[in-house]
């Protein structure tokens, strides 16, 4: 009875998402193209600049040519670097006050994907100042035009700059939650590889991973469309010829745009197919241990997918095909296999750890409660898990 309530949840927001209105970022890309943004700031008369980053970046001097652009433009901006990874609601209502004090007129997320949701969320805040940032928890609670938001990626992963969603960390519940709702997809994105050259080997092969699992659970979920599944073909196929050189040479320029594609069109995929089993397990090992999230999605990826066993097999061995791993004549089992086995060599390739330390057994049961109520019923999964599931990918993947 739960599984036949939650296919008919996933069945009724399939049909309600033909209704919705999926207005696209406007999508400025290649080097140099964060030079673009004084136009935009231009073109539709912005004048004061609210620019959100993090230290890191802010320090890496990252920030340095736009910032002079915006001195010669004689244009009015402030930097908030105060964002840290998994942001927490304190931190965006911090963020939101700084916006309102500063009087801005556009909000510029220049970072990964805290960066970006962090910026998301302050802008519901910003036209919300009296209700709880939780109570926009979940699927269509916003449903208002927030402040004009320009996303700029650091990273090739989160796709951030293309979705709906926002994700929260809550540390005194030990909670991530997501806020999904078409208000929240940028204004602007920019994709610029020259902002990706000083992203450390490791981050690019965690992002770049995170990438990969939005593409697989967006195109084996069961409310795709022709359109979801081409992007994530799109998707999977730029980081299987893209991921391994970004990782070896930083400075090969046109491997990182075709990386920051390739998150970008996962992002568009998982936005309207939705993320799955990987990401509700991720998101309660990164709320309770902080475990970094590409990393965790990619150790756990081989490990759910060989989990699902045959109810996955034609779409992987699709996905198999599409990047060409085995004889076309070969049975969808061994291409599915065969597209698992990939995964687990560019985990190793990559080094990612095919177990995650740390896992308290005695947490385990709270972790996997976490994990079953965000997947169910919201997720499209191709089988649904249960507690009991989620608690034995928990026991495979424990070191």
């Amino acid at each position: 009875m739960t599984e036949l309530f939650n296919r008919l949840y996933q069945k009724s927001l399939y049909a309600t998402s033909f209704l919705l209105n999926w207005d696209e970022p406007i999508l400025h890309s290649g080097s140099d193209s964060i030079l673009s943004l004084p136009d935009i700031f231009k073109d539709s008369h912005y004048q004061r600049i609210f620019l959100v980053t993090d230290k890191g970046i802010q320090n890496a001097g990252l920030l340095d040519v736009l910032e002079k652009k915006l001195q010669d433009k004689s244009l009015s901006y402030t930097v908030f670097d105060d964002i840290k990874a998994n942001p927490t609601i304190d931190t965006i209502e911090r963020l939101a006050i700084a916006y309102n004090h500063f009087s801005a007129d556009v909000m510029v997320a220049i970072g990964g994907g805290s960066v970006i949701d962090a910026s998301k969320s302050a802008g519901i805040i910003i036209k919300n100042p009296k209700k709880a940032l939780y109570d926009f928890k979940g699927l269509l609670k916003v449903r208002q035009t927030l402040p004009p938001l320009i996303a700029v990626p650091t990273t090739s992963g989160t796709g951030s700059e293309a979705t709906i969603a926002a994700v929260v960390s809550n540390p005194e519940s030990k909670e991530k939650f997501a806020i999904m709702d078409p208000a929240l997809i940028p204004k602007y994105a920019v994709l610029d590889p020259k902002l990706l050259k000083s992203l450390p080997p490791q981050l690019t092969a965690e992002t770049g991973m995170d990438a990969l699992t939005h593409a697989i659970e967006a195109y084996i979920n069961k409310n795709t469309t022709a359109q979801t599944r081409q992007l994530s073909q799109e998707a999977i196929q730029l980081i299987y010829s893209n991921l391994k050189q970004s990782y070896s040479d930083g400075d090969d320029l046109t491997a990182r745009e075709n990386m920051l594609l390739a998150s970008y069109k996962a992002g568009q995929a998982f936005t309207r197919a939705y993320v799955g089993n990987v990401h509700a397990l991720s998101h309660a090992l990164t709320a309770f241990y902080g475990c970094p999230h590409g990393r965790t999605n990619a150790t756990l990826l081989p490990i759910t997918l060989r989990y699902y066993g045959r109810s996955v097999h034609q779409k992987l061995a699709e996905l198999s095909d599409c990047i060409a791993l085995t004889n076309p004549l070969v049975d969808n089992s061994k291409k599915a296999e065969a597209f698992i086995s990939w995964i687990e060599k560019m985990n190793r390739l990559l080094a990612i750890p095919q177990k995650i330390e740390g896992i308290q057994i005695g947490d385990r049961e709270k972790l996997a409660t976490h994990a079953e109520k965000e997947a169910n019923p919201l997720y499209p999964v191709p089988t649904i898990f249960s507690t009991a599931d989620f608690k034995e990918l928990l026991n495979k993947v424990a070191s």
